[in-house]
């Protein structure tokens, strides 16, 4: 095996290549762990029993099975027919809906860290990048959207007055065919095949690799594994995704004990009529320190001092994952009360915790928040700051959510500033609809204070700050564009 940063570096050096490059990326066990056609299938079958289709649904399911158990890809034809039939009549604007569902739900979680390094060391040397996959779009473009890959080649879906017939459009992107999409896309883009490259997990995608110049097997299955030993061929192996090792389910199991814990500690302190104030720290910096230590955590911090450097303020962070509260409890420390949704004070695993914290909660559904502005100045008044998302939630696709103007508002009003804590990769350690804690190196930039004084307006201040978290995540503004159908086969 290839190691991955061996790989990322003659990517590096090969942005000195001349001429257009296309770097072709297959999709199902190497972007993501897993096959996207079974999380598809499943909100088909879901969706095909709802509307009272149970045959239909029960077929796709035996088909699932099928294709799970076999893994080889044998019968990917046949669940994609199955899978398309099944989906006939339903609106084009539903197909997208069941797609985000399926990612949300589904595959989010399973996007390989290592793939995302790759894709970016492939952008970093102004290579084109390519999503070919026999995939439909439904599937692949919440995935694309999120590593800002705007060309897709996939298996198209024939759609007619705006519903799907549930027909698949010969050819699919499969095999032959999916050298014949890369070999449009490649003309499209002024290149030729052996200047590219190509990713797959796959043997069915050796007519493809066969004919780039870089192929490069990812995962191989054993079949795909002994051709590309004996061609030569680079192989990655990916881990950060998919099966766990027992280092995942035991780091998880201690990052569980540590939450449950500090919430039993924070009890014990409390019946023993500890300070509340010195009784919250102690827990912020138990679970901040301890916690991260269990879950593999380690911190690249770019502007530290200004965590520090002005107290007390409205730290502001972009939520990405349950683990953000464990990150935040490293990097802040003692002296903050988190503002959250009133919904996790029922938590049953971090809701006690985050009652013996002082945590602010918040009834999104209250249209008068009067009461809590209140604790919130009264929080400020005391010296200690607060901590807010302003999205309100987590993102599943990655992307900045718009921001909401609280936390400018209170700036404003207590005459605090504002810090912008920017959190890279916390999802890489745990996605949203994730289970398992896995190791990660987390990247974070603490911007300079906003003074309350520079805030003339609530909504400009607030829209300028959502624009810097985006120019700096460097992918929100890449999700909105367009995906260029010249391509599409």
């Amino acid at each position: 095996m290839t190691s991955l940063e061996a790989h990322l570096q003659s990517v590096r050096i090969s942005g000195l290549d001349r001429g257009p490059v296309v770097a072709f990326f297959d999709l199902d066990r190497t972007l993501i762990a897993g096959y996207s056609i079974l999380a598809l299938a499943m909100e088909t079958a879901q969706t095909a029993a709802r509307r009272g289709q149970w045959r239909q649904s029960v077929k796709v399911a035996g088909d699932l099975l099928k294709h799970k158990v076999d893994g080889s890809g044998s019968n990917y034809h046949r669940v994609v027919r199955r899978t398309s039939r099944a989906l006939t009549g339903i609106s084009e604007e539903a197909l997208t809906r069941l797609g985000q569902q399926a990612y949300r739900k589904h595959l989010a979680k399973n996007l390989y860290r290592e793939a995302i390094a790759l894709v970016e060391a492939h952008r970093a040397a102004g290579h084109k990048l390519v999503i070919v996959s026999a995939a439909s779009r439904y599937q692949i473009e919440p995935v694309a959207r999120v590593l800002g890959i705007e060309e897709i080649c996939c298996t198209r879906l024939e759609v007619v007055d705006g519903r799907f017939t549930g027909q698949v459009i010969a050819p699919l992107c499969y095999g032959e065919g999916k050298l014949l999409a890369a070999r449009r896309s490649a003309r499209h883009h002024g290149s030729n095949l052996k200047n590219c490259w190509f990713y797959s997990d796959s043997s069915a995608d050796l007519p493809l690799l066969r004919k780039v110049g870089k192929p490069v097997a990812v995962n191989p299955s054993d079949k795909l594994g002994a051709h590309a030993r004996s061609a030569s061929w680079p192989q990655l192996q990916f881990s950060t995704r998919g099966t766990p090792r027992l280092e995942h389910i035991a780091r998880t199991t201690l990052t569980l004990q540590t939450l449950l814990a500090t919430s039993g500690i924070g009890l014990a302190s409390k019946g023993l009529g500890l300070d509340s104030y010195r009784n919250a720290n102690q827990l912020v910096r138990l679970l901040g320190d301890v916690g991260s230590a269990f879950a593999g955590l380690d911190f690249e911090i770019d502007g530290a001092e200004n965590l520090r450097r002005e107290r007390p303020a409205i730290f502001v962070f972009n939520h990405q994952s349950l683990l953000d509260a464990m990150v935040l409890s490293h990097l802040l420390r003692e002296d903050v009360v988190a503002m959250c949704k009133k919904e996790m004070a029922n938590n049953p695993i971090v809701g006690p915790l985050l009652r013996q914290a002082d945590t602010i909660f918040v009834d999104r559904g209250e249209k008068d928040q009067a009461q809590v502005l209140r604790r919130a100045k009264d929080v400020l008044a005391s010296g200690r700051s607060l901590v807010i998302a302003p999205e309100g939630t987590r993102s599943t696709l990655g992307d900045i959510q718009p921001f909401k103007h609280g936390a400018f508002f209170l700036a404003r009003k207590a005459g605090v500033p504002i810090v912008p804590i920017i959190l890279h990769n916390v999802k890489d350690a745990l996605p949203k609809g994730g289970l398992l804690v896995r190791p990660a190196t987390i990247r974070v930039t603490v911007l300079d204070p906003i003074q309350p004084g520079s805030i003339r307006s609530v909504r400009h201040a607030c829209s300028e700050l959502e624009e810097r978290y985006i120019e700096l995540l460097g992918k929100s503004a890449l999700a909105a564009l367009p995906f260029d159908a010249s391509a599409i086969a």
